[in-house]
């Protein structure tokens, strides 16, 4: 053991048995300033509930486990009444706001979610400071990020889901940074802005089932974070009922606001946004989108990959398997199971000999260091490699503190200010010393010795402090003898307070996070945690900034160039046309932006910020010189409020779909054996790309629809220059009706472009 203070150490004071070992392979990789600086923000917490068991932080992993649980019935709850579609999701949901029991319920939904995200975060941020994401729990670490980012992602869609003013900045925040891509822009125009999304029902659908999908990977992430530990996975009792009555209360009090249904119509204006979960909102909506965007991904990125960039030698238990008794103490407390009893493998069949008992052997991919085995060992068979620096202590007429490394990190003066006949002792975990060391320091002269552990739910290695609790109090071997118990106390404070807990030993004296502290304490903590929900229910109120000053100008384009525009009568563009959305305010042109060509059609969106007038506004296509006139007129551009304009191609006529069948149909036209429908990819006969252009001039005297009968009836009675006659049977009378002849002539009809791309 190393001593701290008091008298340099006697080598033959006490047995070896008293000596718990520690090296420098503990030594934590994050600064440790920030682990102290973290106990210095939370003592004022601390100095409230006055009660280390009452510290909700410690609990703020498991507690995020229950939060999530609530998020998920309150979530099938939610569902039963909520309908898909545009104006049908934010009415179900308007719905549910004027009934009192869905109301509570919708609104435990949501501050559930917002508070699970910030536990998460302090979860995450203590473990952190730790360096309890270190070595074999490296993967641990990462399973928890990844949960953390798929919870934030599931919020995201859970407010989509609403269709308020929220998922109107979603829209557009989503099409602000990702709309040049070319799945994005068609599925914004196509089912979302554009008159193709109809009630809206497939995108509502769509964003419900990616919830739910997203829920499912918390899940999985969640098991893979827990699995293969002992530690708790559910917080105590009290902390749930604790929460969920915070909830209630905060659910009651401040119902969950219900905005008006998104319009694109509307400039995303001034807005509540929920800090947690629509943080990034704000700045996806201004100039700094992209940056946002990469500010978050390297963050992830970064924090994903810490522990396996930065990796630390972590210290492997190791068994002398001729000293191992196969007991199973050591199985039973390490807290990652890493430990299993497995029988020798030096038995010799030929000899006549058999395997002796079974001996414990480690996983060293799951072994932490944590030393809690070597404390449930009573017959020598276990050590940490590295840290072998054993210095004995001369225990007579002292008062010796057995402390847990955290406690000496987080306040390294601490054994320094303590008395002259205090000895302190530094050992990774509580759980590391075992009872016979203890019982050795007293019979060597110790007038008391104290262990000093963290502080219920807060061991860096989850289990320590209770298992040594437990094997003080004999509810655990191996046990402290009894002769010794009067000689022996034990405090469990959080780090920093060891100074506190040696002045005044065992006036914390349970280990048990699960033990309830009843009166003003309770309350207390009650008070604590109801108020800490509140601020999260008034903080997902957070006031945002918009745009409710401006106007503007949205254009919607889908348009192939050749085709027909609504409201248009004649083909607008030639087809493989650039298309160029122009907006001239008062005469002048104020933008002028491209729209990308994808598959023959030019889609995309194209929102243009105006200052609020009365004044005339012109928005056109501008196609290789040719200009379509999509509106002109005097807009009143009044602040909050847009022009919407759409230039979207008429919809194929009713028989294109039956003639596209014929087409493709083997049993029927198969005319897709030997014609391309794809701009210079000819086969047994030339492509059909562009077809319904040249049709108008192959034979004089007949139109490009009358060109195209003759050719399908009387295949030989025009022969395209470098085709042979006869190819084409003249079967297709016998084969198709006349209606069938006639869908088939209209979807030819329809392949104008040479780009390739059919409708």
């Amino acid at each position: 053991m190393r001593s701290r203070t008091g008298p340099r150490p006697n080598q033959g004071a006490a047995d070896e048995a008293a000596a718990p070992r520690v090296g420098s392979a503990h030594r934590p990789v994050v600064v440790p300033a920030l682990e102290r600086a973290t106990y210095r923000v939370e003592a004022p917490l601390r100095g409230v509930v006055r009660s280390n068991r009452l510290n909700p932080l410690p609990h703020a992993g498991t507690i995020s486990v229950f939060l999530l649980g609530v998020v998920v019935v309150t979530g099938v709850y939610i569902t039963l009444f909520f309908q898909f579609g545009f104006t049908a999701s934010h009415r179900s949901v308007e719905k549910m706001a004027d009934h009192p029991i869905q109301s509570v319920v919708r609104t435990v939904h949501r501050y559930s979610s917002a508070a699970l995200v910030l536990t998460t975060l302090v979860h995450a941020w203590r473990v952190f400071v730790a360096g309890r994401f270190r070595g074999p729990r490296r993967w641990r670490w990462t399973s928890g990020v990844a949960a953390l980012l798929v919870v934030w992602l599931a919020g995201v869609t859970g407010y989509w889901l609403v269709w308020d003013e929220r998922a109107q900045a979603l829209n557009e925040a989503t099409t602000s940074v990702a709309g040049g891509l070319d799945a994005v822009a068609t599925f914004f125009v196509r089912d979302v802005y554009g008159p193709g999304a109809d009630t809206g029902w497939p995108m509502l659908f769509l964003i419900w089932v990616a919830h739910l999908l997203l829920t499912a990977v918390i899940g999985y992430a969640l098991w893979r974070h827990v699995r293969r530990t002992r530690m708790r996975v559910l917080p105590p009792r009290h902390w749930m009922a604790i929460m969920f009555g915070a909830l209630l209360v905060a659910s009651i009090a401040f119902p969950a606001d219900l905005l008006d249904r998104a319009d694109a119509a509307q400039v995303v204006g001034d807005l509540p946004l929920d800090p947690f979960v629509l943080f990034l909102l704000p700045p996806l909506l201004s100039d700094w989108a992209w940056l946002a965007v990469l500010l978050v991904l390297v963050t992830a990125a970064v924090a994903l990959a810490a522990p396996h960039v930065v990796r630390t030698h972590t210290p492997v238990v190791a068994i002398d398997t001729d000293a191992c008794t196969g007991c199973d103490l050591c199985v039973a407390d390490c807290p990652f199971e890493a430990l299993s009893l497995r029988d020798r493998a030096d038995d010799d069949p030929v000899a006549g000999t058999q395997a002796r008992r079974p001996i414990a052997v480690v996983d060293p991919a799951r072994c932490v260091g944590c030393g809690i085995c070597i404390g449930s060992c009573s017959f020598g068979a276990m050590a940490l490699p590295g840290i072998d620096a054993v210095e004995r202590v001369d225990p007579a007429g002292k008062h010796v503190v057995i402390a847990c490394e955290r406690h000496l990190r987080v306040a390294p003066d601490a054994a320094s200010a303590t008395a002259d006949d205090v000895v302190v002792v530094e050992v990774p975990c509580s759980g590391m010393v075992h009872a016979q060391a203890i019982g050795a320091l007293v019979q060597a002269g110790a007038t008391q010795v104290q262990v000093v552990g963290c502080a219920p739910g807060e061991c860096a290695f989850g289990t320590g402090n209770r298992v040594m609790a437990e094997r003080l109090s004999g509810e655990r071997a191996p046990h402290l003898q009894k002769r010794w118990a009067g000689s022996t106390v034990a405090d469990w404070v959080a780090p920093g307070q060891l100074a506190a807990a040696v002045a005044s030993p065992s006036r914390h004296p349970d280990a048990d996070p699960a033990a309830l502290v009843r009166g003003r304490r309770l309350v207390a903590a009650g008070a604590v945690v109801l108020v800490s929900v509140l601020a999260v229910a008034l903080a997902t109120r957070a006031p945002y900034a918009g745009h409710a000053s401006e106007s503007g100008v949205l254009v919607i384009v889908d348009h192939v160039p050749g085709r027909t525009l609504e409201g248009q009568s004649t083909a607008s563009g030639a087809p493989g046309a650039d298309v160029d959305v122009v907006v001239r305010v008062d005469g002048i042109e104020v933008r002028a932006e491209r729209v990308p060509v994808r598959g023959g059609a030019a889609v995309g969106i194209v929102d243009v910020p105006l200052t609020p007038a009365s004044i005339p506004v012109e928005v056109s296509l501008r196609m290789d010189g040719d200009t379509t006139v999509l509106y002109s007129g005097a807009a009143s551009l009044v602040a909050g409020q847009r022009l919407v304009v759409a230039a979207v191609d008429q919809p194929p006529p009713p028989g294109l779909d039956e003639g596209r069948a014929v087409f493709e149909d083997r049993g029927l036209g198969g005319c897709d054996v030997c014609h391309s429908t794809v701009a210079g990819r000819d086969g047994v006969g030339p492509s059909l790309s562009g077809v319904a252009e040249r049709a108008e001039t192959r034979v004089p005297g007949l139109t490009a629809a009358e060109y195209l009968q003759q050719s399908i009836v009387e295949p030989d009675a025009y022969v395209v220059d470098g085709y042979p006659a006869g190819q084409m049977l003249p079967t297709y009378t016998e084969r198709l009706t006349q209606a069938q002849i006639d869908a088939l002539v209209e979807y030819l009809m329809s392949l104008h472009t040479e780009a390739g791309a059919t409708p």
